[in-house]
């Protein structure tokens, strides 16, 4: 997905990803409410005329921030998937190198803010829409790596399924399901049938 803000000289355009990803650590910490101008200028440690320099609206720029995101995190899961296809690494291997990928760190709250906020503001779904459907992707070239049949059909609930268990890690904490388990049960039931 490409970022689409003016001024695309390149001193621009890393000044526009500075702040965007300001934008998604203030939303991380203190949740798409606490994003305004002025906090992601502190953030981003830029003036606050930047902010306003290159995006009109505050709409504007959780749209661009979330798709930075998703360019950023699914083009890495992307190049992952493809390796693992090229390898011919099993399905055990696959939800291996994929759960170590994405259990590493803490849940991306900004990105479940942003599919939130996504359910009051019709402009933000259309990039939350283009967000799942770049995951998707990505879950069924790692789907077509480990082997299972009709991966497309089978990607969105691959999605979800990480989705809903990320919200969950993040409300519960250690409590929540392991990914790892949960994914290799899903492929495993696939693979049998």
């Amino acid at each position: 997905m490409e970022v689409s803000s003016p001024a695309r000289q390149p001193r621009g355009q890393v000044r526009v990803e500075q702040i965007l990803r300001a934008t998604l650590a203030v939303i991380g910490r203190c949740g798409v409410g606490g994003v305004t101008h002025r906090t992601v200028a502190e953030e981003a440690g830029v003036p606050l005329g930047s902010l306003t320099y290159y995006f009109a609206s505050k709409q504007e720029l959780l749209r661009e921030a979330l798709r930075l995101h998703v360019r950023d995190d699914a083009g890495r899961l992307r190049e992952l998937a493809a390796g693992l296809l090229a390898s011919g690494a099993s399905a055990e291997e696959v939800v291996a190198a994929f759960t170590a990928e994405m259990e590493g760190g803490h849940p991306d709250i900004a990105q479940f803010e942003l599919y939130l906020e996504a359910a009051r503001d019709p402009e933000l779904r259309e990039v939350a829409a283009e967000s799942l459907r770049a995951y998707q992707e990505v879950a069924a070239l790692a789907l077509r790596a480990a082997g299972i049949a009709d991966p497309e059909a089978k990607a969105g609930v691959v999605v979800a399924t990480i989705d809903g268990l990320g919200v969950h890690r993040a409300a519960a904490g250690e409590q929540a399901p392991a990914l790892r388990d949960v994914l290799g049960q899903l492929l495993a039931a696939w693979a049998r049938a």
